[in-house]
């Protein structure tokens, strides 16, 4: 919080007596925002081995934590020992880590971070990156059960790229009906994500009525790779 103070002009009589005092000031309060930009930015990590010939190099991202979370959370979980404040690439990590897919819950459930609405878009991106179908979809369920769960288009784009990857047409097209009823609308990624998982698999028809129903939309056409 910022305080400036600035002079008022105040008009008096000439040879008035009164004008040689000081002239009042007006404070203006100034609130500065905190910026969470920083706390999404890429950092690049990866290691060598020679003896083995291998490597791997991946992205990693802080995302919002305890302390950027609203103040009733951040109480909420501050004497609970079972509370992580993990970064948003240590759940994926240790999500990834999970044999039985039906433990994804308890260890999202652990994470302080959930109580960020920000942080959800880049925890379904980085899963997607990597291919981990069961575990996203696990993920993007426990997702939809939070209070404070917002529905996005992007999110939605990613899950239905991830699913044309992996030719499972019939999970992307419901993604596609799902995200209308939470009234978040298609744009050109979901219509060219959904053309390339029919075109996968040879239906045709399916992709040129897609086709057709973003020319009714009036959806650019862009056709790309997912």
């Amino acid at each position: 919080m910022t305080t400036l103070s600035h002079p008022l002009p105040i008009k008096f009589p000439l040879n008035s007596p009164t004008s040689t005092h000081s002239t009042p000031s007006k404070s203006l309060i100034i609130c500065k925002k905190r910026n969470n930009d920083t706390a999404f930015e890429e950092h690049k990590s990866g290691f060598v081995d020679y003896d083995k010939g291998q490597h791997e190099v991946s992205t990693r991202v802080s995302g919002l934590r305890k302390a950027h979370i609203p103040k009733r959370y951040r109480l909420r979980v501050e004497g609970d020992r079972f509370q992580k404040d993990w970064t948003i690439s240590e759940v994926v990590d240790r999500v990834l880590e999970l044999n039985h897919w039906e433990n994804v819950e308890p260890v999202l459930n652990r994470w302080v971070g959930r109580f960020a609405r920000k942080n959800f878009p880049f925890l379904i991106k980085e899963l997607t990156q990597r291919g981990a179908i069961e575990h996203s979809i696990k993920v993007f369920e426990w997702m939809k059960k939070q209070k404070n769960y917002c529905a996005r288009t992007d999110i939605y784009n990613m899950m239905i790229r991830l699913h044309a990857r992996h030719k499972r047409t019939d999970q992307a097209r419901g993604l596609f009906f799902e995200m209308q009823k939470w009234r978040c609308k298609p744009d050109v990624e979901t219509y060219n994500a959904l053309i390339h998982a029919h075109g996968q698999v040879g239906q045709w028809r399916w992709a040129m009525n897609i086709m057709e129903d973003m020319l009714s939309a009036a959806v650019c056409i862009c056709i790309f790779d997912p």
